[in-house]
């Protein structure tokens, strides 16, 4: 409350002082207003209660939405928000705050609306259609994309998405596919075969595994499948040589137990002689180089496995 009209520095006994409510208060008609000043110099108990902070009104809940309280009551410094149903939105404030014009308060604008979340017909594309065919569409109404079907073996395959949804106002959840026709090359594999996607035309999302025939390694990966630019990926695998098989087959060739059984020092019964020490030092060379040859083909294989 504050005081009507000037204060005086000295009050007699008997003299009366009014209160009037500050401006976004009223008063309680059951409250006094004003005190007195008493005979012991005491002024009678005045209420703290005579006023109280003013409402704006009551909102409404709009039509397929609610309001909702923020601050507890609708007087004036508080807010309120809108929030409407699913499968609508929000035109206008989603808050409004009460708000103190001189005396009076008021809303800070006109209540919301809630309005039909709608969707225009998504995209047409090339060699496919969309189902259902209608002239506006709800919110999260899903429509479906398929491919024409064509005279021939070959037919468009679906890339992307089949599914679309309204999410509304005119916006659809992705971008609509495409029809292409996608045919990847017979993944040939020389030195090697299929285990699985056997057949001589490869569509789109096609898949193939392969292994490599014996004595031979598999150089990337075993599996590849059909993309939409019609290439193999990743791409078709090589099999390559295991140089560790190709080098114990030379050791252990007849060409190179002959040679080491014949020539003179190999005749007749070991000896402690010149030829048989030279005999055996040559056989130790030999296993040396087989050994290295070994060596150099498993670091090979390391090396193209890994690469």
């Amino acid at each position: 409350m504050e005081l009507v009209g000037p204060a005086k520095s000295v009050y007699d006994v008997g003299d009366r002082i009014d209160y009037q409510c500050k401006p976004g208060f009223a008063r309680r008609p059951s409250e006094s207003t004003f005190t007195l000043c008493g005979a012991n110099d005491n002024w009678l108990p005045l209420s703290n209660d005579a006023c109280y902070k003013k409402s704006c009104p009551t909102p409404t809940d709009p039509l397929n939405g609610q309001v909702n309280l923020l601050n507890g009551s609708y007087e004036f410094g508080t807010q309120i928000e809108f929030v409407c149903n699913n499968g609508f939105y929000l035109i206008g404030d989603k808050i409004l705050h009460c708000l103190l014009s001189g005396s009076n308060v008021h809303w800070s604008n006109e209540a919301p609306l809630c309005e039909k979340i709608l969707c225009e017909p998504p995209p047409k594309i090339t060699n496919g259609d969309y189902s259902p065919s209608e002239d506006v569409f709800q919110h999260l109404q899903v429509v479906t994309y398929t491919c024409k079907r064509i005279s021939g073996p070959d037919q468009f395959s679906l890339i992307g998405k089949a599914t679309l949804h309204c999410v509304g106002g005119d916006v659809w959840s992705d971008v609509p596919p495409e029809c292409k026709m996608v045919k990847c090359p017979f993944p040939a594999l020389p030195h090697g075969r299929q285990t699985s996607g056997f057949g001589v035309k490869h569509y789109y999302k096609a898949t193939v595994m392969f292994e490599c025939d014996q004595g031979f390694f598999l150089h990337g990966s075993d599996t590849v499948i059909c993309e939409a630019d019609s290439t193999w990926q990743p791409p078709v695998p090589k099999c390559l040589r295991n140089p560790l098989t190709t080098n114990t087959a030379i050791s252990s060739s007849p060409e190179s137990s002959s040679t080491e059984s014949s020539g003179p020092e190999s005749t007749g019964s070991q000896s402690n002689g010149p030829e048989s020490s030279g005999s055996q030092s040559g056989e130790g060379r030999l296993d040396c180089e087989h050994l290295g040859g070994w060596v150099v083909g498993l670091l090979v294989t390391i090396f193209l496995q890994e690469h």
